[in-house]
């Protein structure tokens, strides 16, 4: 009987040790992954890594992420949103042995699900959600929680009332820009309103200084844009208006340059790619970061901007963050009809992928 109790404990030691042997090795094969420096990532941008807008600050925000995690890097510039062009760039990227691509530019999704199941062993992050494909997932900021902020500034500075909004075209990422704009707009100035003129171009400098010369014409004191450059602000510093910037700011403007809606793309980037080296990327959910990781940040106000404003402003980032999200509560659209209740948030879904509607106070100057 002892006998078979010493047997027991003997095979029950043996057993115990061969399990923790086991778990040691599939650690350590596991970080050795971690630490794998085979990764090699490619970046696709619209435009060039010096642009002083959208594309640097994409270039710079992929470049720092991964020198941190010291991986390789290639990138194709000047890329436009076009079928051909892309898949051209994905296959140089390809053959350089990128398996990580980042495309940085909305109109690169209308193409990606095609790409991506050419190239099944890649991983595609992509600023557009229209992808579905098993290795694709999006990512973006919620750019629109700092353009709330950002418009509330807006609207304590005017003096008019009608602000300007240059975009590039009618989708959701600007669609919603425009709204969380002028609700923060209307929080500081309840009867103002948002003017806006589309250009068709993500890029195009005599439309957007033509655009903001326009809406100067009736009344607009102040201006902001959703372009990849800053041209419509530039302009508008130089006509003496009141300006607030976007996406981020690469040179000195006058103390009417109030505030800026600025991206932290290396905060989101070091996330992205964080999960995908350690194994956790999760294709079938997007990233979408807001203030209260980072990703997005008001820029430091000009001297113009009163403590009143800035403790509004204040007030209501800490109650997007910890209340309520920009999107919630009663909304009404400017043809009014009512779109959020009271005790209701709009949802992600139709903020990222759907919004087509415009709240009350945006007007769109033809």
């Amino acid at each position: 009987m002892k006998n078979n109790e010493i047997l027991f404990r003997a095979i029950f030691l043996i057993v115990s040790l061969l399990l923790v042997g086991g778990i040691i090795i599939l650690i350590y094969t596991f970080q050795v992954g971690q630490q794998d420096d085979s990764t090699t990532v490619g970046v696709v941008c619209i435009g060039t890594s010096d642009d002083h807008g959208w594309n640097e600050s994409h270039y710079k925000g992929v470049k720092k992420a991964v020198e941190a995690h010291g991986c390789d890097m290639y990138e194709k510039m000047s890329v436009p949103e076009e079928e051909d062009a892309l898949k051209k760039a994905v296959s140089e990227l390809a053959k350089e042995g990128c398996n990580c691509i980042f495309l940085t530019s909305y109109g690169y999704g209308a193409y990606l699900d095609d790409i991506a199941k050419e190239n099944p062993d890649i991983a595609f992050y992509c600023i557009s959600g229209e992808a579905t494909a098993g290795n694709c997932a999006s990512y973006f900021a919620r750019m629109y929680q700092v353009r709330y902020l950002a418009g509330i500034v807006a609207g304590a500075a005017s003096k008019t009332g009608t602000l300007a909004f240059v975009s590039a075209m009618p989708i959701p990422e600007t669609v919603r820009s425009i709204n969380a704009y002028t609700l923060g707009v209307r929080k500081a100035n309840p009867a103002a309103k948002v003017i806006v003129k589309y250009t068709g171009s993500w890029d195009d400098k005599g439309k957007e200084e033509a655009a903001v010369k326009e809406l100067a014409a009736v009344g607009a004191d102040v201006v902001t844009f959703h372009e990849d450059k800053p041209y419509a602000i530039d302009v508008a510093d130089e006509m003496g208006l009141f300006t607030t910037g976007y996406d981020y700011v690469s040179r000195k403007y006058s103390e009417r340059f109030l505030t800026a809606a600025v991206f932290n793309w290396d905060v989101l980037y070091e996330k992205v790619l964080g999960d995908y080296l350690s194994g956790r990327a999760n294709f079938s959910k997007n990233y979408w970061l807001g203030i209260a990781d980072g990703a997005v940040s008001i820029y430091p106000y000009s001297e113009l901007v009163s403590k009143e404003t800035a403790a509004l402003v204040e007030q209501e980032k800490k109650r997007i963050q910890t209340w309520r999200d920009v999107f919630s509560g009663e909304i009404y659209d400017n043809a009014g009809t009512l779109r959020c209740h009271k005790d209701e948030r709009i949802s992600d879904d139709e903020l990222f992928n759907s919004i087509d509607w415009y709240v009350k106070g945006v007007e769109v100057y033809d």
